[in-house]
């Protein structure tokens, strides 16, 4: 139990580092901005997927559009025809109008019936812009109207990302030591007036603006997909109204012509603004649904403003919020974590893996969609997805080619087993066997030699029968050479030494004969590259080589291994000076399982098998590889 916790330890060790640094990487492409983009677009995908909303019946908006500048024959709009507009929608008592048109100098005729109408209503909200040059507008500061005073002005600057979409709105901002507040809040600060509700400072941060329980989260430089923006003044997060007709909208002409309802307008809050494209006062926004190509009209942004807000003090929409930093890149590690699990469980099937990831992409996205839709909760979903598909699909495909070898390795050596297996039994019981026939067929023999030869032929049943044994129990990470276990996971020298010393003291004839043991276990052999599954096939290759020398280097009495780095190759030799091969033999290389298995070892390496004979006798059997290209056969 043990052996296999360790080897998934190592495993987990081994397959997981790759894993953990595309989690590293992506964090610091994130911290450097490389996913703001796609961050800020994925969450206007998300916006703009919600299901339609009901019209927001506590917001009315008096737009003038194109027929109406028409009709007027001039543009802009008098201050005469402007002050009986307001005067007309004051008649039906609305909570408070907010008139989204610029009034820093006169349009006459009509200049003193306007002023007029500003003095005598406290419940209309004039605008200005505070922001100059690319920082928030395309034009610069406008002036309010003269006649309104600070508290009924509310500014309507916007403050656009880098590729030019509204996702943020501006509450409030200090300009030139004067506390600003824009006409959202001016318009919605009046209105939850009547309800009892007011505009305070939260507790807990005395900048986050608070209407009854409702906390207005501040926007900070690195909020959400944000990296390093600015956050200047109080901004909030924009979350839009659903559907493509959000607000109940009339013309000029409509208020003219007494078409609308007058519910419409009492207790609500009414928006006067121009929505005619040739006018350009719109902004650019992919988070809504648009007639206008993704742009919608600066009095419909205003009314985005209101209406989240109203709606979260009011009915418990969701503001948009995110977490802190460290919770989102804990969120991020681990649907990478994940990948690197399912890449584990999975590595065996890339299809299958490939499928799982797939369904796991689509879980990480639709989490992250319920809920901003339901809490308002904007996740990190790209870097998510984006580290789950690599780690899970894109770092394991090269895993698991890498897996897929090892197993031919593992066969491979397999089929070189029941071939040594095979081996063994004829060359010892086999052997035993006929000579014991051979001499009970010849002549007459006595019982205490055939008891004798049957023991011999008991221990090397019982040997080999041992050997299947502890063959097939040996953990993938261990080999059976002699008497012992070698663990691969050791170093190449001490793992070939093992070999040795534990083949050397095997019963076979000829090593018996020894005199002279001339051995070379340099730590410079270099095993840069080299799989447990080449690791055990070497052990296989010299422990042939040394039963080799023991089953028939007749009348050897010196034996040399080698095993060292010499220039760019590795090299292990295996040195006899017994009787040598036979001349056909050298010639012709005919091939047992054990030299089978040394050419496809060296062919695995880009290496080189030899064996021949050496002068004046003896016998060399030789394998090599380059330092420099036995890695490209790892993969």
């Amino acid at each position: 139990m043990w052996q296999k916790i360790g080897k998934e330890i190592a495993i987990w060790r081994a397959g997981a580092m790759p894993g953990i640094a595309v989690i590293g990487l992506v964090f610091l492409a994130r911290i450097f901005g490389g996913w703001e983009f796609l961050e800020l677009t994925a969450l206007d995908a998300f916006l703009r997927w919600r299901s339609p909303e009901p019209i927001d019946e506590e917001i009315l908006i008096v737009g003038i559009n194109e027929q109406d500048i028409s009709s007027l024959e001039s543009y802009p709009i008098s201050d005469r025809k402007l002050a009986n507009l307001i005067t007309t929608i004051e008649s039906y008592d609305p909570a408070v109008i907010g008139i989204d048109i610029i009034r820093d100098k006169p349009q006459e005729p009509g200049h003193a019936e306007l002023t007029e109408v500003f003095s005598e209503y406290e419940n209309i909200i004039g605008v200005e812009k505070i922001l100059s040059g690319e920082t928030g507008s395309r034009i610069d500061a406008i002036a309010p109207p003269k006649a309104l005073p600070p508290e009924q002005i509310g500014f309507v600057d916007t403050l656009l990302d880098e590729d030019g979409n509204l996702r943020r709105s501006l509450l409030s901002a200090i300009l030139n030591d004067e506390l600003k507040f824009s006409l959202a809040i001016r318009l919605v600060e009046q209105y939850l007036e009547t309800k009892n509700i007011t505009l305070a400072n939260a507790a807990e941060d005395p900048e986050t603006m608070q209407l009854g329980k409702v906390r207005l989260t501040r926007v900070n430089p690195n909020t959400g997909g944000y990296i390093n923006t600015d956050a200047g003044g109080n901004q909030i997060l924009l979350n839009f109204r659903r559907g493509k007709d959000p607000f109940q909208t009339v013309s000029l002409a409509d208020i003219d012509k007494g078409n609308f309802q007058p519910s419409w307008i009492e207790d609500r809050i009414v928006l006067i603004g121009i929505t005619a494209l040739s006018v350009r006062d719109d902004v650019n926004t992919n988070a809504v649904r648009s007639d206008n190509h993704g742009f919608i009209y600066g009095v419909e942004i205003q009314a985005h403003a209101v209406s989240q807000i109203l709606n979260a003090v009011l009915n418990d929409r969701p503001l948009l919020w995110v977490w802190h930093d460290g919770w989102e890149y804990l969120f991020i590690f681990a649907w990478g974590f994940l990948g690197i699990s399912l890449a584990r469980i999975f590595n065996q099937s890339p299809w299958t893996l490939a499928v799982i990831i797939s369904i796991s992409s689509i879980l990480a996205i639709a989490v992250c969609y319920l809920l901003l839709l339901q809490y308002g909760l904007w996740l990190p979903v790209v870097p998510a997805v984006l580290v789950l598909s690599i780690n899970g699909v894109g770092l394991t495909a090269s895993m698991f080619y890498r897996d897929r070898q090892n197993l031919k390795f593992q066969l491979k050596d397999r089929q070189y087993m029941i071939g040594y297996m095979s081996s063994t039994i004829h060359n010892r019981p086999i052997q035993t066997l006929k000579k014991i026939l051979r001499d009970v067929q010849s002549h007459d023999v006595a019982e205490d030699w055939m008891v004798k030869e049957l023991e011999v032929l008991n221990k090397e049943l019982r040997d080999v029968g041992n050997l299947i044994e502890k063959e097939t129990v040996t953990d993938g990470d261990r080999i059976h050479i002699g008497e012992s276990e070698v663990d691969l996971q050791c170093s190449l020298k001490e793992i070939l030494y093992q070999v040795y010393s534990n083949t050397i003291t095997l019963d076979y004839p000829h090593f018996k004969t020894i005199k002279f043991k001339l051995v070379n276990f340099e730590d410079s052999i270099n095993e840069a590259k080299l799989t447990v599954e080449q690791k055990r096939s070497l052990c296989r290759f010299l422990e042939e080589a040394l039963i080799n020398v023991g089953k028939y280097a007749e009348g050897v009495t010196r034996l040399k291994v080698v095993c060292q780095q010499q220039g760019e190759r590795n090299i292990i030799r295996v040195e006899d000076n017994g009787v040598g091969l036979k001349q056909e033999d050298s010639k012709n290389q005919k091939a047992g399982g054990g030299t089978k298995q040394a050419k496809d070892l060296a062919k695995q390496l880009r290496g080189e098998f030899k064996r021949y004979s050496r002068q004046p006798k003896g016998t060399v059997c030789e394998l090599t590889w380059s330092v420099n290209r036995s890695w490209f056969w790892q993969f």
